[in-house]
């Protein structure tokens, strides 16, 4: 049986080169949308959708599972550089399935961003549920840097942009590549995952900018103007022989009728080794 592909691209192949600059206007537009603690704008830049844009730029890509390792935010005025692969290609009945990664320095070779990501291609996700899934309950307000198992914090909350306000967010990402931020079931899966890379930002600082990883599944589109909660909960604390404690968080974010839309997981070293 010959491999599945997408638009000719087949698992291991080479997707294209992006580049774009951070700069200071950039970084602004970005934390007015995310938050005052993001650090990482070019993830409107949405570096494996952008390239995979490139080879089929009328494809429906809905985005349904990211990941990230940080590795240092974006030093502001330098050219930022991404290359990227295909990692995986599925076939699925009435649409495919394409899995992206992409890894990200600048221009004198300071490693910035590596990421993945999943996309469903021309398949209508449902947006009704008959069950609402709670988020995980909210706990005193404290924060998860200093937690154990089992303690937990609401982490903020987030008014989505209206559909008349879209246009605005998306011309971040065209600031940096010179293509508009692309349909995602309505474009705001990016946005999330920025403010979910503020929210932690804010509760562990460097340590989670320098180094953290953070896994995102989206279970439904987000619907703009919804307002959103994010809630967070130790899962495991281990310390190693040479002082380092690692922190495993669950994150669940849910809507304003109280769906679970989200759940992230991220792992945060402290002190990081790459502050060292």
């Amino acid at each position: 049986m010959a491999p599945a592909s997408w638009h000719g691209l087949r698992a291991g192949d080479q997707i294209g080169n992006l580049e774009y600059v951070v700069d200071e206007r950039v970084l602004e537009q970005y934390r007015q949308v995310v938050g005052r603690d993001g650090c990482y704008p070019n993830l409107l830049a949405e570096d494996c959708r952008a390239m995979l844009a490139k080879h089929a730029p009328r494809a429906s890509l809905t985005t349904v599972w990211q990941r990230f390792a940080f590795l240092r935010p974006p030093i502001l005025g330098r050219r930022i550089q991404v290359g990227g692969w295909v990692r995986e290609v599925r076939d699925e009945g009435a649409g495919s399935w394409i899995r992206a990664a992409a890894f990200a320095v600048d221009d004198i070779g300071t490693e910035i961003l590596r990421s993945e990501a999943a996309f469903e291609v021309e398949r209508v996700r449902s947006e009704e549920r008959t069950v609402v899934e709670q988020s995980v309950p909210k706990a005193p307000v404290r924060s998860l840097a200093d937690g154990r198992p089992g303690d937990g914090s609401h982490l903020g909350h987030l008014l989505l942009p209206g559909r008349d306000a879209l246009h605005g967010h998306r011309e971040l990402g065209n600031v940096m590549l010179g293509v508009g931020m692309s349909e995602d079931g309505n474009g705001l899966t990016a946005i999330a995952a920025g403010w979910l890379e503020s929210l932690l930002g804010a509760d562990f600082g460097d340590d989670f900018r320098w180094g953290g990883e953070l896994s995102i599944v989206h279970h439904r589109p987000l619907q703009p103007g919804s307002g959103l909660d994010c809630d967070g909960v130790v899962t495991a604390h281990d310390t190693d022989a040479a002082g380092v404690q690692t922190r495993r968080v669950v994150i669940t974010v849910s809507d304003s009728a109280g769906n679970r839309v989200t759940t992230a997981e991220a792992v945060i070293k402290s002190p990081s080794p790459r502050l060292r």
